[in-house]
């Protein structure tokens, strides 16, 4: 068990971090100072500094540990994948749930701004890896039956779905009544649909029923 100075630290620590998160997703970036950050939290800013060195260190901490929520989550949803038309759908249903969440705000401004701060950058971009995998088994299972399955580049693949799936995030992000995400879906979807159909013509069998 833990002692209760550990388990109050932790608390803080916790705290402190759910305040950058909102934070970051009410104010963006440039917003999101360590005066803004307590102010949201209730608490004195000395504490970030004191728990996390820094505020970059702070926004580390925290797309980390959002990360590692989110990774789970699409984990459990990539198992489900069986077919093309299955991964965009999927997509589609994550995407509707980040939005209403704010879950990826903090990695799409993270992103943004660490272009400015090459190690910053780096971290993000590592981190971020384990995104990407996530998607890579996706894709394998969606491919699976699929007679090209062989010739198809699994790894590019899934950089390039997971770059459109946080272009689509920001984009719904910065005014959701003008999102396009929908019909974006729709039309995967009808590719999906279009590569499925063409499958047994290729001497494969098609990967769903």
């Amino acid at each position: 068990m833990r002692r209760p100075k550990e388990a109050q630290e932790s608390a803080t620590r916790e705290r402190i971090v759910q305040a950058a998160l909102t934070t970051l997703g009410e104010e963006g970036f440039a917003g999101t100072t360590a005066r803004s950050i307590a102010k949201h939290g209730g608490f004195n800013q000395a504490l970030i500094f004191y728990h996390f060195g820094s505020v970059n260190g702070l926004l580390l901490e925290a797309y980390r540990q959002m990360s590692e929520e989110q990774i789970a989550k699409y984990r459990a949803a990539a198992a489900e994948v069986s077919s093309l038309g299955d991964l965009v759908e999927i997509a589609r249903r994550l995407h509707a749930e980040d939005l209403a969440s704010g879950a990826i705000t903090a990695v799409t401004q993270l992103m943004a701004a660490s272009a400015a701060d090459p190690e910053i950058a780096g971290i993000v971009l590592d981190r971020f890896e384990a995104w990407i995998a996530v998607v890579e088994d996706a894709v394998r299972r969606g491919i699976e039956l699929h007679p090209l399955k062989d010739v198809i580049p699994v790894r590019e693949s899934a950089y390039a779905i997971s770059a459109l799936f946080l272009g689509i995030e920001l984009m719904s992000r910065l005014d959701p009544a003008r999102s396009e995400a929908e019909r974006v879906f729709d039309m995967l979807g009808g590719i999906a649909l279009l590569i499925e159909q063409v499958t047994p013509m290729l001497g494969g069998s098609p990967s769903q029923p």
